[in-house]
């Protein structure tokens, strides 16, 4: 099965960081997948929101398409579905924040975010702002809602992954045959190179 290169990131977090995360969704924090595209999934007091920083998206409205979203939640469901990721018991986590170093509860439907920042969850003022300037600093956008709920469960839970993973992870996502391939023309450069020496020594000798 061929990975893009999205998909191949998003599996090698889910392998690197098997035994050093809580659960499925600290495992991405730790790899900063999310933070470094300026993503953030949200679920806190049965409220999950999907969040894009407006400095890495200042276009994002009024055409809002983001495939990275529905790529990541299909991925997880298909490995979690294929027994290629075993989810455990839920390591439930209120809040859970993807796409931000730290996050607690400062008052009721406020989180505290990163130290510096705060996300309103619901109501007029909601969204996610700068705490001292009061500037909205992300996009708020719940296309995905549908799927999150889907998927949502599945981010609270620890987890291992197969050795298969595993060994996707560890051959560079080579297929079977592409091993297969690589090791005949190591083995046919071989015997070309001992074929050559044997030649030169021939005629030396």
């Amino acid at each position: 099965m061929k990975f893009s290169k999205e998909e191949q990131e998003i599996i090698k977090a889910f392998v690197d960081y098997e035994n050093i995360s809580e659960n499925i969704a600290d495992a991405f924090n730790i790899s900063g997948l999310l933070e470094k595209r300026g993503v953030a999934i949200v679920n806190a007091d049965d409220t999950t929101l999907v969040f894009f920083r407006m400095d890495m998206h200042p276009n994002f409205f009024p055409n809002a398409k983001y495939p990275y979203i529905p790529l990541l939640l299909n991925l997880i469901e298909k490995l979690v579905q294929n027994g290629c990721v075993i989810c455990g018991d839920s390591v439930y986590t209120d809040p859970l924040v993807i796409g931000a170093r730290y996050s607690r509860w400062e008052k009721l439907d406020t989180l505290a975010v990163n130290d510096t920042e705060a996300i309103i969850l619901k109501g007029p003022y909601k969204g996610w702002y700068n705490k001292t300037t009061r500037q909205m600093l992300y996009w708020e956008w719940n296309e995905w809602g549908n799927q999150l709920a889907k998927v949502c469960h599945y981010l609270h839970s620890d987890y291992c992954v197969s050795e298969e993973l595993k060994d996707l992870v560890k051959n560079d996502f080579k297929t079977d045959e592409e091993i297969r391939f690589a090791k005949q023309q190591w083995a046919t450069w071989i015997s070309i190179a001992v074929a050559i020496i044997l030649g030169i020594l021939g005629i030396i000798f």
